[in-house]
This record gives structure tokens, sequence and C-alpha cells, in this order.
């Protein structure tokens, strides 16, 4: 197997808003969603996403080049994967074995969140664990076909307080966490599955922490 790839978390000293101002984002390395995997259609859309924390927050911003998106979901838990979707799989504690969480957003911000060990064992996360949690997107409300731009561009700001209470620990500056992060469409005009560290399985499933890149928080 090739080496896991690797992703420096930058430390912030305060808390902001999101999405955040653009040229500050632009001051964070971008990590690449560039594997496309199992379908043999042509389409992979170049996707970028920037990270950072503070003592109470971790931020994540995507930057998606992609036109033409459907969006059809719009509730907290819907089927957003089958959406035009940007995904994080996170394991912020990997030493403590209690599995990951998905935090599973479409191009509107509608969000799927569950965690376990697995596929087949996913505990749905209730939106009551989930105060502070914030996320802004360019796009609005439904829509399938061209959104009026070339590109479209999401963020959230996730309490580091929802890790605390599922693994008993707080992220600390030299940790090391495990992650992925994907970009899918299951029923969009062109399917497509993306992700940042390469999953090598015959069929498509990013729910296999073994494939998970690191997570390094400076």
């Amino acid at each position: 197997m090739e080496d896991l790839p690797e992703y420096r978390v930058a430390r912030l000293e305060r808390d902001f808003p999101v999405p955040g101002d653009p040229s500050f984002w632009s001051t964070i390395p971008a990590l690449t969603i560039h594997h496309y995997l199992w379908l043999d259609n042509g389409y992979s859309p170049h996707v970028e996403v920037r990270l950072c924390y503070s003592a109470r927050n971790l931020y994540v911003h995507f930057d998606v080049f992609e036109a033409r998106i459907r969006v059809r979901f719009a509730q907290f838990q819907d089927p957003v994967y089958k959406d035009s979707c940007v995904e994080m799989f996170i394991d912020p504690f990997p030493e403590k074995r209690l599995g990951y969480i998905n935090v599973e957003t479409n191009a509107a911000g509608a969000a799927l969140m569950a965690i376990g060990p697995g596929r087949s064992r996913r505990t749905p996360i209730p939106q009551a664990e989930l105060e502070g949690f914030e996320v802004v997107s360019s796009v609005k409300g439904p829509i399938s076909g061209y959104h009026g731009a070339e590109f479209w561009t999401l963020a959230y700001k996730l309490p580091l307080a929802l890790f605390e209470k599922h693994y008993g620990s707080k992220i600390m500056p030299g940790h090391v966490a495990r992650a992925n992060f994907y970009k899918c469409g299951d029923e969009t005009e062109v399917p497509h599955f993306g992700a940042w560290s390469l999953v090598r399985t015959p069929q498509p499933d990013f729910h296999r922490p073994e494939f998970f890149g690191r997570l390094v928080f400076q």
C-alpha cells in the first residue's frame, strides 16, 4: 500500500464566523480530492479542502469546481450523498478505537452525520449535540443543472465539544487524527466518487477507515 497522505491543520488564536474571509482561506494550504474511483466516466471535478482549528472549533472549507449540480435534500440527516455532496470522515482519536464521524453536506449545506466503527454500525448524531455547528454554502435551494457559476464553495464550523463528548478527550497541538475527504453524487447527472486518500476496494465504499490519511494538528 502506498504511503497514506498527511495534512497539517493550522492552529488559530481565535474563533471566526464561517465562511470566513476568502483572503484568509487563501493563506491556508489545500488538500485535493483527486482519486476518482470505481466509475470510468471521465467525470472528476477538482476539489480543494482547507482546514484549521481553534481551542473550540474545527473549520473546514471546500472549493468545488463543478458547474452543474443537483440538490434535492434540505433537512438534517437526509440522504445528501445522493445530491452533489462533499464529505469528511474523521476519527479524531484513532488510538481509542471508538470509530469515526461522517460529516456529509450537499451543495446547499444540508448535513448528514453519524458515528460508528464501520458502514453497518452507524449511530446518527442528534441535532441536540451540535450546538455551535454552522454551515454556509454559495448554493441556495433546490437545483438541477447549472447553478450560475463554474464552482461552488461550502464551509462549516464543527465544535470540538462533539469530539470530547464521544471520545472523552480534547484535541491538543501535535495530536494526529485520521480522516478522508470525499466528493460524490450518487444520483446526479454524472455519478462520481472522489477521495483524498486512495480507497483500494473493488466496489464503492467510503466507510473504510484503514485508508484514512493523517491529520496533524499544529
